[in-house]
């Protein structure tokens, strides 16, 4: 005879359900602590008011970010670091999205092959494409600058804008563009006024992505960039071989605040919740 009021787990197994989430949680916790840490380290070192890095700080000061925008070797590597991020985030947006409408709606042979090499750059570490970009560069006689940046970033990032549409098209209702057909709209203006508006929340987050990988990022940077205009990376790859005062937390603390800043937008006017469920409406 069977008791209790409906279908569960066996009472021997509830224990081995609850040891499998207290692991589960454990774990995701000690993961979420290794990824978070270093952060909040950062951010707190960059008020120590002595001139040397020390950790808990000893008091409260905010002189080593008026130190950093008093840097004009710091402000002008911003500058370039905004100039290729805003390049690269351009030639991803304008290349990724056709590959993404190609690899999703394009009925070609070798479609896979295609998906495969386009997305291949995601699974190469940034130093590989670095080093590769500028040996390439050597060889046909392209010396390492910002124009050779932009290209390997481009190269690297693309991956990013071309996966989040795919997943955003690939949702998309087909019947719409031929509804939209078969009221009189041309292509381009299907894609304009029916395609575009639903693509609108993937595209602004792949164009935040990518901007935010391009103007961060040091492994492609390192190996392509121009020695006399270095972006803000590379600026600090070196800064930190010579200079042990907290003025580096205090530029690596505005990138973590603009990077939460970047993804709160996002979350207030998009919905990335919207990214991955893209049929929740408004």
């Amino acid at each position: 005879m069977t008791t209790g009021s409906g279908p569960g787990p066996a009472p021997s197994t509830r224990w081995v359900d609850a040891v499998g989430a207290a692991v589960f949680a454990l774990v995701a916790g000690f993961a979420l602590l290794l990824l978070v840490a270093p952060s909040l380290i950062v951010i707190a070192v960059s008020f120590e008011p002595r001139a040397y890095i020390s950790f808990p700080p000893s008091g409260f000061s905010l002189k080593w970010y008026w130190a950093v925008f008093e840097n004009r070797q710091l402000t002008d590597s911003v500058q370039v670091s905004l100039m290729v991020a805003l390049w690269v985030s351009l030639f991803c947006m304008a290349l990724g999205v056709p590959a993404a409408f190609a690899s999703v709606r394009g009925t070609f042979p070798a479609k896979a092959g295609l998906n495969a090499f386009l997305l291949a750059p995601q699974m190469m570490p940034g130093m590989v494409i670095g080093i590769a970009t500028l040996f390439f560069g050597a060889y046909i006689a392209f010396r390492a600058s910002n124009t050779m940046l932009v290209l390997a970033l481009s190269v690297f990032c693309l991956p990013f804008v071309i996966r989040i549409t795919m997943a955003r098209l690939a949702d998309l209702d087909p019947r719409l563009d031929e509804a939209s057909a078969n009221l009189g709209a041309g292509k381009l203006e299907t894609f304009v006024r029916v395609t575009l508006p639903q693509l609108g929340p993937a595209l602004l987050a792949a164009g935040a992505f990518t901007f935010i990988e391009a103007f961060d990022n040091v492994t492609v940077a390192l190996f392509t960039s121009d020695v006399r205009g270095r972006p803000l990376p590379v600026e600090l790859y070196y800064l930190v071989q010579n200079d042990s005062t907290p003025a580096i937390a205090a530029v690596s603390a505005i990138e973590i605040g603009l990077s939460c800043l970047v993804m709160l937008v996002l979350g207030r006017t998009v919905g990335l919740e919207r990214l991955g469920n893209p049929t929740t409406k408004t």
